[in-house]
């Protein structure tokens, strides 16, 4: 990998997973959703340069991952209490799956079957450890991130 975009992805990743974790660890969900969304973009274009320079399909796979990723938590001011049981099955629902997906990107970086190196594979597996930490404390005082 390139020094200059190695580097300045460590940076971009990092800034966003303490914006993320300083977003859940005090409640705020608009910055907690903003640290995870920007994550995964900045991933999206990362496999976009990966798949143009040697064209290998699992980029696409992980785009698709992450693009969804994005999507699921796009910052919108969408607002709702413990009282909508569906909303809250709903957001533990999908914090349980961008859980997966991080545990999953961080399997693949560290077991070498990307080409990557190894703190990409750990920023991965702290985003999915702030996932946790988000879902565990949502299912235990009753409200949502």
């Amino acid at each position: 990998m390139n020094p200059i975009l190695e580097s300045a992805s460590n940076t971009y990743g990092s800034i966003f997973i303490l914006v993320a974790a300083y977003g859940a660890i005090k409640r705020i969900r608009d910055l907690f959703l903003f640290g995870i969304c920007f994550f995964g973009a900045g991933l999206i274009i990362e496999e976009g340069i990966g798949y143009a320079q040697d064209n290998n399909i699992v980029h696409l796979f992980i785009i698709v991952m992450f693009l969804g990723q994005v999507i699921l938590t796009l910052p919108i001011n969408t607002s709702f209490d413990e009282k909508n049981k569906a909303a809250m099955a709903l957001s533990n629902r999908i914090g349980c799956a961008i859980l997966v997906i991080n545990l999953f990107q961080g399997y693949l970086i560290l077991s070498k079957s990307l080409d990557l190196p190894h703190q990409f594979g750990y920023m991965h597996l702290v985003i999915a450890l702030i996932m946790l930490y988000s879902v565990l404390r949502s299912g235990k005082e009753k409200i949502s991130i």
